[in-house]
């Protein structure tokens, strides 16, 4: 009795090990099987919430159910963000990350958040073409004109970013401390927001992205690209490098989910969203909006973020922009 009692306390742990081993398989089987959301942490209508909008569409064609994107504004990103790290990890729930949300914001302020332990990276799709700004009708034709004038009049010329946490305000640190210049910030709610402020006319100039046909209606003029290399339709703007700046946008825009989430769903999201990615649909969209596609996986994202988290924390030290 003793040994058929043992044999079937054995054959039910056996069963039960089996099942456990077999339930994340099962579960990436069956996902999805309702709605996903993905989570903008940003307002409507800039570069992340027209691509993540694309990209949901593509998905959901693929896997059959609805992506639903949602605008969850605030902070700078990290109220969306936020929310997502501490949402149940089963693959219904993503985030779009930006180089501010991922990178910027977790180095110079104290985000609730880590992005390398509590999120899981599923692709990099673009790397935003950022331009120093002006109104086509401001007096500075170029980027030596506009650097005297701040040089001769400290803190007169203003700009406008999201908040001293997001990519192109550390870039106008940079930018300050290379040509030994002071700027007035002025703060805005989102990227579009501060792109307004430049056509508008209430700031001096804005860094921004998704840019381009203010540029070529003649709305705008660009004094200087923020990336590694020229824009092909702007080829005679000079670079940050060819200015003299040791600073370069760092390019991250991706897709991600909370860290828990079991690998097989990972896996399962990580290819319907490269496969939209490469879409020439998708391909179109971002040609259109002058943004280069700049492919990552899920684990080339989280290596090239380890890096940059190095070599961007360094120059934020060296221009006193650490949080104490």
């Amino acid at each position: 009795m003793t040994t058929r009692r043992h044999l079937a306390f054995s054959l039910t742990g056996a069963l039960l090990l089996a099942a456990f081993a077999f339930a994340p398989a099962a579960q990436a089987q069956d996902f999805p099987n309702k709605p996903i959301h993905l989570v903008v942490p940003f307002p409507p209508g800039g570069l992340t919430d027209v691509t993540a909008r694309k990209l949901a569409d593509l998905v959901a064609r693929d896997l059959g159910q609805p992506i639903v994107v949602e605008n969850k504004p605030g902070a700078n990103g990290a109220i969306g963000t936020t929310q997502v790290t501490r949402a149940p990890a089963d693959g219904y729930t993503l985030v779009m990350v930006t180089t501010t949300t991922a990178l910027v914001a977790p180095l110079l302020t104290k985000t609730p958040y880590d992005p390398l332990r509590d999120l899981a990276f599923l692709l990099n799709y673009a790397g935003p073409s950022h331009a120093l700004l002006v109104k086509a009708d401001s007096p500075y034709g170029t980027f030596d004109q506009l650097i005297a004038d701040a040089r001769a009049n400290p803190g007169k010329l203003s700009f406008g970013s999201v908040g001293t946490s997001d990519t192109v305000y550390f870039g106008m640190m940079a930018l300050s401390k290379a040509k030994n210049v002071k700027f007035n910030h002025i703060p805005y709610q989102g990227a579009s927001q501060t792109l307004m402020a430049a056509l508008s006319g209430e700031v001096t100039f804005s860094p921004a992205s998704n840019y381009f046909e203010q540029v070529k209606s003649g709305k705008l003029r660009a004094l200087a690209v923020l990336d590694r290399q020229r824009f092909a339709g702007m080829p005679d703007v000079p670079t940050f490098t060819e200015l003299g700046i040791d600073w370069q946008f760092p390019w991250i825009t991706g897709i991600a989910a909370p860290a828990a989430t079991p690998p097989a769903v990972l896996a399962k999201l990580e290819t319907a969203f490269l496969k939209a990615a490469r879409d020439p649909s998708f391909a179109q969209l971002m040609s259109q909006l002058n943004v280069p596609l700049y492919l990552l996986d899920g684990a080339a994202l989280r290596q090239d973020l380890v890096d940059k988290i190095a070599s961007y924390g360094k120059q934020a030290r060296e221009y006193g922009m650490m949080p104490p």
